[in-house]
């Protein structure tokens, strides 16, 4: 499977928690970067690799944060990628959805919304800097649904500074009343050079305790799956045959292009990343490295265990020849009772995933 990652780094309001690249940025510094992109996306010339993508992603920053006039020429420029892909999908806010794009995303086959919101109540809201409401977002799916976009997945914090169990609750009752089929549920993680960051280090805010979070994402695996969600990997539940074919591209170590600012791809062996700088961006400079056989069974144990079906031994010994007890210390997770095997897959046990970081330890050091 082919992926496609476009980023766009612009923002109408800077979330307290984010360490993505974006900024907010005037109309000509926006299509400025508008006319990179699409030179970008349009230098790369692999016709047969065209031809097997299967999902498009355009994410941010705040994708609807564009123009309309802006989001046509993003589209028309991605316009023979959104032909073949399976999946295409772009991430807005709601607040800033509007009828005209609705048109627009149907017009150029952009079937998947994914909406942010992180969370519904009021004050933790206004905590993370967020500019929604709560009817807001019940607005913004009737719009969807209505126009016949119904793959909608809602990108959801936990962990949030003063965000109790009962805050969790709530959240997780009004997600469930908006019956979309996918969800992603984040374990808030505190990034370097965010307000949040700044605000704890100046005693400004106070986290949830480990056990809480724990609690917290006990509950909501629990909860989501008795409404039929499957868990399909550790931040993410989908009703059947709504999982994210991007992300399980992502997850299965295959290949993926990234276009913008900050953007990483995978192709042919080569691992490159896109400055996060604009101007840096416009000189085209990339960071580039070649993928070694031995970094490639890290990255393949590490992002498969991420799924909680886990990874096939039979399709590890068909990419590279051994088997993961040839080249990881296996034996010592399974003692640990942090693993287990199953049909011919080695996955995180359920009752451990949230110890996945002393999991993936395991395949950072070497072999």
């Amino acid at each position: 499977m082919n992926g496609i990652y476009v980023h766009i780094p612009f923002c109408n309001s800077i979330c307290s928690y984010c360490d993505f690249p974006k900024q907010i940025a005037k109309e000509e510094t926006k299509e400025l970067y508008l006319k990179h992109l699409i030179s970008e996306i349009q230098s790369f010339k692999d016709l047969e690799w065209i031809e097997k993508t299967q999902s498009i992603y355009i994410g941010g920053g705040t994708p609807n944060s564009l123009s309309i006039m802006q989001l046509e020429q993003l589209f028309l420029a991605l316009e023979p990628y959104l032909k073949h892909a399976k999946e295409n999908t772009i991430e807005i806010n709601p607040e800033l959805l509007t009828d005209e794009q609705i048109a627009l995303f149907l017009k150029y086959n952009i079937h998947r919304i994914s909406i942010g919101v992180q969370t519904f109540k009021t004050n933790l809201i206004e905590t993370i800097c967020r500019k929604h409401t709560k009817a807001l977002v019940v607005q913004c799916v009737k719009k969807l649904k209505k126009a016949g976009i119904s793959n909608i997945n809602i990108d959801m914090l936990y962990g949030l500074p003063k965000q109790t169990m009962k805050d969790l609750k709530y959240d997780v009752k009004q997600f469930l009343k908006l019956k979309v089929p996918h969800i992603s549920y984040y374990s808030l993680i505190l990034e370097e050079k965010t307000i949040l960051s700044y605000q704890m280090k100046h005693a400004q805010i106070n986290l949830p305790d480990d056990d809480l979070v724990v609690d917290m994402a006990d509950y909501l695996t629990q909860k989501l799956k008795k409404r039929q969600f499957i868990h399909y990997e550790i931040s993410n539940y989908a009703k059947k045959g709504y999982e994210s074919i991007h992300n399980l591209g992502y997850w299965n170590c295959e290949e993926y292009i990234g276009f913008g600012a900050g953007a990483c791809g995978y192709y042919r062996d080569i691992r490159y990343q896109n400055p996060a700088s604009l101007k840096q961006y416009y000189k085209g400079i990339q960071e580039k490295s070649m993928i070694t056989k031995e970094e490639a069974k890290k990255e393949f144990m590490m992002l498969g265990l991420r799924k909680l079906e886990g990874v096939s031994i039979l399709e590890y010994y068909k990419k590279f020849q051994s088997y993961p007890n040839d080249d990881f210390d296996i034996v010592s997770l399974l003692e640990k009772d942090l693993i287990e095997e199953k049909n011919n897959f080695i996955r995180i046990k359920e009752n451990r995933i949230w110890l996945g970081n002393l999991v993936f330890e395991a395949f950072v050091g070497g072999e």
